[in-house]
């Protein structure tokens, strides 16, 4: 028997042992670690048919780190920015207070940083190309008003750079006028006069809920492969049309990743904290969360 054929078997088994445990004993913890178990064998033996494009990264040979170079990159994670007097969910980390936000911004163009691309920061976890050694990549999930009303005349005014991550449903098809006490998201007009500052990206068209229930947890619905495929397709014909992409909840799975590089994403970002170095794997890219409490100098010297 080969040694292909012998795993294969041991796998089968203990799926079947697994799933046994886990009727046996539903809605316990140990039905849940049964099927986490579970999961991660299927995931295996996912990828043994549908192997990752980013499976096998190497850094060009020549690849090394120059003096004055960019050791690791913060890839700065925002979402809603409101005046603290409008602040009325002070421990909710993806709200951040203007006035914080500004100082934020404030040091990093006082201490002199480069704020990259999503291209230049892909070109740098690849090895192809360097980034000064005080780089910052700006990033903002799910495509508020709020981004455009605060967000782009402080980055602009700084010739600074930033991405935003669009949910595609939620982009409205005329501008309304703006209230800092309401949530509101951006128009096409808002995002067309501020490519200047932002470029604009995929956080699925629909996709930002959690109705996928996987070991007793709900997860985003992009875990369904079908809907995730028919939701690019949809971010696609709306225009959202880049190879960069930022998970829901930052949640992702092993057939979420290889369906969206088989879809021609080809770096995607998380919310896992930490800083991108180059060898990453660029569909797994860590970032870093700023709230109103954030000491950003603090924040850029210290890796979590």
């Amino acid at each position: 028997m080969s040694r292909f054929k012998k795993y294969a078997l041991v796998l089968l088994a203990f799926i079947i042992i697994l799933y046994a445990v886990a009727v046996a004993n539903p809605g316990t913890v140990l039905s849940r670690k049964a099927c986490s178990s579970w999961s991660l064998v299927k995931d295996q033996a996912f990828l043994m048919t549908h192997p990752r494009q980013d499976d096998n990264l190497k850094l060009p040979a020549s690849f090394s780190i120059q003096p004055g170079t960019a050791e690791q990159v913060p890839v700065l994670m925002y979402h809603y920015i409101t005046p603290q007097a409008y602040n009325d969910q002070p421990d909710n980390n993806s709200i951040i207070n203007l006035e914080a936000f500004e100082e934020g911004i404030d040091y990093l163009y006082e201490q002199g940083y480069y704020t990259a691309t999503l291209e230049e920061l892909e070109q740098y976890v690849l090895g192809q190309a360097a980034l000064p050694a005080k780089t910052v990549v700006i990033t903002f999930d799910d495509g508020y008003q709020n981004n455009y009303i605060y967000a782009y005349p402080i980055l602009k005014k700084y010739g600074f750079h930033a991405t935003i991550f669009l949910i595609g449903s939620r982009i409205q098809a005329e501008t309304t006028p703006f209230d800092p006490a309401k949530k509101s998201f951006l128009s096409q007009e808002e995002i067309e006069a501020s490519s200047d500052v932002f470029e604009y990206h995929s956080h699925t068209y629909d996709l930002h809920h959690k109705e996928f229930i996987k070991c007793g947890l709900n997860y985003s619905s992009g875990f369904d492969t079908t809907n995730l495929e028919k939701d690019i397709a949809k971010m696609k014909e709306l225009g959202i049309d880049s190879p960069y992409f930022a998970y829901p909840f930052g949640e992702k799975s092993t057939p979420m990743v290889y369906y969206l590089q088989k879809n021609s994403y080809r770096m995607a970002v998380t919310v896992h904290q930490g800083f991108v170095k180059p060898g990453d794997s660029p569909m797994r890219l860590k970032r870093l969360t700023v709230t109103s409490g954030t000491s950003m100098a603090e924040l850029l010297q210290n890796e979590p």
